[in-house]
């Protein structure tokens, strides 16, 4: 003879506190989850936000070429500083604004001519810098405008536009 209805629907003390312990471990496993899937959001948002590469700088001339350029190439400069180095390409971009073709000749021989005199000048400012100074994009900008400042003043003939590194590396 089958149990009475009443007695199946009964539920002994022990399988009550075991439902609500297997609820709580869901709520908990699920709340669990929740949070873990929204911290890796976040820190993927927070990772792409630091990956973020600065917007380059307008070109102020677009649809002119670049000017002739002088080539430094690898060299590793010391720092001011001990155990500090900096190893650097740098091109030297050559105004050609307002020249005509005979000056243009007469500025890069001379500019050409001036290279030691460049080289040496770029070891002396490497050396008056420390990491910190060079370690910024800040500091980098500034080192290029220290340089194209006083290689100009090295030029009798013309001016350098601009200072770029073609490699750049500060240990």
């Amino acid at each position: 003879m089958p149990p009475p209805v009443a007695a199946a629907q009964q539920v002994s003390p022990e399988e009550k506190r075991a439902r609500r312990v297997l609820t709580s471990l869901i709520t908990i496993n699920s709340i669990s989850a929740v949070l873990l899937l929204a911290s890796i959001g976040v820190g993927v948002m927070l990772m792409m936000t630091k990956l973020n590469v600065r917007a380059p700088k307008p070109v102020e001339d677009k649809g002119k070429m670049p000017g002739p350029a002088m080539v430094l190439t690898d060299q590793v400069y010391n720092l001011g500083e001990m155990n500090h180095y900096v190893k650097a390409a740098i091109t030297v971009e050559l105004s050609t604004e307002g020249l005509e073709e005979k000056e243009l000749g007469d500025f890069v021989t001379e500019a050409k001519a001036r290279m030691p005199f460049i080289e040496d000048l770029v070891i002396s400012e490497m050396s008056g810098k420390t990491f910190r100074d060079v370690s910024t994009p800040e500091g980098k900008e500034q080192l290029k405008e220290e340089l194209r400042v006083k290689i100009n003043a090295l030029l009798d003939r013309g001016q350098v536009k601009e200072v770029i590194f073609t490699s750049f590396a500060a240990q």
